[in-house]
C-alpha cells in the first residue's frame, strides 16, 4: 500500500525531501512547462538513486501557461517572471488523482519559505488545499513540511549528499541550465552555501 506521495520536480527542495522522508511514491508532473523533459529526466535519476517508485503524469497545459516556464510574456498580475497561473493547484490536483488511485493518505510538497512570494506557495494555500482534498472522496491530505525553512536549511537538515543533488534541474527557461534565471541562481547559491 502507498501511504505517502512526494511531488518530485527534480529540483533541490523536493530532492532533499525525497532523501530524508523516503516516500512510498514519487510523482513528477509534466504539465507542458519548457523545462519538463529535463525535470522528468532529473526526477527519474533521483528516484532511481533512492530506489523510489516513480510515476510521471503528462498533461499538456501549455495553452494555459504564462511567464518564462511557458515561454510566454508574464501577466501584469504575475509575482515573478516564472509565475504560471494556479500552477501548484493544477499539479496537486493531477497528483491527487494518481495518489487516490494508489490508495495513498498524504501528498507531500517541496515548497519552502521563498515560495511564499506566490499565493500558491504560502502556508495558508496548503492549509486550504488540505481542507479541500480531505473534504473530497478519498480524504487525502497535503503537507508542505519545509514551508518555513530556507532551501539551505532544508538541504542541511536532510543531509542529502551533493552527489544526489548534482542530478537536480532547476532552470525555469531551458532544458539545460541557463545559469541566469531565478531557478539556476537559487540552485547555485544553495549548493555553494551548503557544500562550501
Amino acid at each position: 500500500m502507498v501511504e505517502s506521495v512526494l511531488l518530485l520536480s527534480g529540483g533541490i527542495d523536493s530532492t532533499a525531501l525525497a532523501y530524508s522522508l523516503e516516500p512510498d511514491l514519487a510523482i513528477t508532473v509534466d504539465y507542458g512547462q519548457i523545462c519538463a523533459d529535463a525535470e522528468v529526466q532529473a526526477a527519474t535519476k533521483i528516484a532511481d538513486e533512492l530506489d523510489l517508485e516513480h510515476h510521471i503524469i503528462e498533461v499538456d497545459c501549455r495553452e494555459l501557461g504564462t511567464g518564462s516556464l511557458a515561454g510566454e510574456e508574464q501577466l501584469d498580475s504575475a509575482s515573478t517572471p516564472e509565475w504560471w497561473p494556479f500552477r501548484n493547484q493544477l499539479i496537486i490536483t493531477m497528483a491527487a488523482t494518481e495518489a487516490l488511485r494508489r490508495d495513498a493518505n498524504e501528498i507531500i510538497s517541496g515548497s519552502v519559505e521563498s515560495d511564499q512570494q506566490h499565493a500558491d506557495g504560502r502556508k495558508e494555500f496548503y492549509e486550504k488545499m488540505d481542507a479541500l482534498l480531505s473534504f473530497q472522496e478519498g480524504s487525502l491530505n497535503i503537507s508542505a513540511p519545509a514551508i518555513e525553512q530556507t532551501s539551505e536549511e532544508l538541504v542541511e537538515e536532510s543531509e542529502a549528499p551533493r552527489s544526489l543533488l548534482g542530478w537536480t534541474h532547476s532552470c525555469h527557461e531551458s532544458g539545460t541550465a541557463c545559469g541566469q534565471c531565478r531557478g539556476c541562481m537559487k540552485r547555485h547559491r544553495v549548493l555553494d552555501t551548503v557544500f562550501r
